[in-house]
């Protein structure tokens, strides 16, 4: 056994070295094959001035529309601008932001009932109108958002009066409170007076930062909102830029062009930790390296034997060990400790032999031809995993068609069934309910390729539970279910590693990837 660990860390090295070099020889300076670093990101205004603080990310949200994302990294320049309905803090527990209270009067019906004084960075007052009016834009197919699918379930809303909104569900929604962490508000009044295309170039926010500048695709320049209702912001400037290569992020730091620098690739921690110009700050994460079998669009995949041997054909362990220098956390079922309701579950053991077993007994002796389709940007050195996953599949019989497709392009060809074989993508269930994370695996709401009749059921036992020990019994069934039929795997969960400047204090990577910055302090 350990002669077989050493060589399978071996063929990582050397498959990781060997992609490295590769993508050098094709991609020009960035390393990574079809990107580069943001443009004018060399003179995107960062500056080592007390008060003024420049964040370095993989990739920044496309416009200002809260409702525009396509990763969960860019929630943190969501946050920085507008307040959620509610928050999950990084213990876990839910946080009224906007809301002051939250009504349960039967199992369709919430009614949400704002803080009074709350005002937008006009002066206006934020109102139930605007909830009413965010809610309806969000499912709005025309705004394109991928939450969307997320709040299906909302049948109407209603406004009560100036601060109360009454939320009508198709079902029972028990976990409603937490699911509209992921709801922030947009000005009614506001939107409507200016229309999109003048609100994205000077938006009306809630948030501690306000808008002054953006170049798509390179920075995000915000200022502190004199006025945040949850205290004095102590930054005076937030500077988002997006840099894509993880090398880069690292030296802006280093440099002194960047405070901070986030998705650290554990290979530049030594660095980091050499330099004495920053430090490594870092946290375990809900975000998991999730692999989906597209079971409806690829008919083998409908075999149990056929997705328990691909999971058994994956060595977390060694990609662990090789890629992630030991930080990542090892599977304790399909789901991770910050996930509510959560219970350890014993996952198939890391097996190539009864792999080739599990394949023959389905009819595939020689294995078969598979797509594992990726996206970029996505989860950290996800360039370095999957090809490392299709090297270790390769030894049980399967001969892995790597694919990688941009964001957009990924989403799209699964909303419309154009995947085939398997999915890897970065899942975090931000706001640490079960429920949001389901909503993924939910023939009624996300899912395109589940076919599971029996866990479709728990999921809909679960949504509609309102006592809280019951649900996460529920939860825990599921856990169950999943891994005992081999439905999905989470491969490993990621850690939140970010690099820091000396002369910053009070910033934390969340375990729930909500990094937020109004206590944030650049000396």
């Amino acid at each position: 056994m350990m002669r077989s660990m050493f060589r399978k860390k071996a063929l990582l090295a050397v498959s990781a070295l060997g992609l490295a070099a590769l993508l050098t020889s094709c991609a020009g300076p960035s390393g990574v094959s079809g990107a580069t670093d943001a443009p004018g990101a060399e003179s995107s205004g960062a500056s080592t001035a007390p008060g003024v603080l420049t964040v370095d990310q993989i990739v920044m949200m496309p416009n200002v529309d809260p409702y525009a994302l396509t990763s969960t990294d860019q929630w943190q320049n969501v946050y920085a601008m507008y307040d959620p309905i509610t928050l999950t803090n990084d213990q876990g527990e839910l946080e009224n932001v906007l809301a002051e209270e939250w009504t349960n009067e039967d199992p369709l019906n919430w009614v949400l009932t704002l803080r009074d004084g709350m005002q937008w960075t006009d002066d206006s007052p934020i109102l139930a109108e605007d909830v009413q009016f965010s809610i309806d834009r969000m499912k709005d197919p025309e705004t394109k958002s991928i939450w969307g699918p997320a709040y299906t379930y909302i049948e109407s809303t209603t406004v009560i009066d100036e601060h109360s909104i009454r939320i009508t569900t198709t079902t029972p929604v028990a976990e409603l409170p937490r699911d509209f962490g992921r709801m922030v508000l947009m000005p009614k009044k506001a939107f409507e007076s200016l229309g999109l295309d003048a609100f994205l170039k000077a938006p009306v926010t809630s948030g501690p930062f306000m808008f002054e500048s953006m170049v798509p695709g390179s920075t995000l320049t915000l200022v502190k909102n004199p006025n945040y209702h949850r205290g004095e912001v102590k930054l005076d400037k937030l500077i988002f830029r997006e840099v894509p290569n993880a090398s880069t992020r690292v030296a802006d730091v280093l440099s002194g062009e960047a405070d901070i620098a986030m998705s650290v690739a554990p290979s530049d921690i030594g660095r980091i930790d050499a330099s004495g110009d920053a430090s490594i700050i870092s946290s375990e994460s809900i975000e998991r390296i999730k692999l989906e079998f597209m079971m409806a669009s690829d008919p083998r995949l409908q075999d149990q034997r056929v997705r328990e041997a691909v999971i058994r054909s994956i060595d977390p362990a060694a990609l662990n060990d090789a890629l992630f220098d030991g930080l990542a956390g090892l599977p304790t079922g399909w789901m991770n400790e910050f996930t509510e309701g959560f219970c350890p579950v014993d996952v198939p053991a890391y097996d190539p032999e009864k792999a080739k077993e599990l394949l023959a007994e389905a009819g595939y002796p020689d294995g078969f031809d598979i797509d594992l389709n990726g996206s970029s940007p996505s989860y950290s050195i996800a360039d370095q995993v999957e090809p490392a996953i299709a090297d270790m599949m390769a030894e049980s019989g399967f001969n892995v068609n790597l694919i990688r497709n941009e964001k957009a392009t990924d989403a799209n060809l699964y909303a419309n069934g154009g995947l085939m074989g398997m999915r890897f993508w970065g899942i975090a269930n931000t706001s640490g309910g079960a429920g949001q994370m389901l909503r993924n695996s939910d023939i009624n709401r996300a899912s395109k390729e589940m076919v599971d009749p029996g866990l479709q059921t728990l999921i809909e036992a679960q949504q509609a539970e309102f006592d809280v020990d019951k649900r996460n019994a529920i939860v825990c069934q599921i856990n169950e279910h999943v891994v005992g039929n081999s439905l999905e795997m989470s491969v490993l969960s990621l850690p939140n590693i970010a690099a820091v400047g000396n002369d910053v204090s009070g910033f934390s990577p969340s375990p729930y990837l909500l990094q937020r910055y109004d206590q944030v302090e650049k000396h």
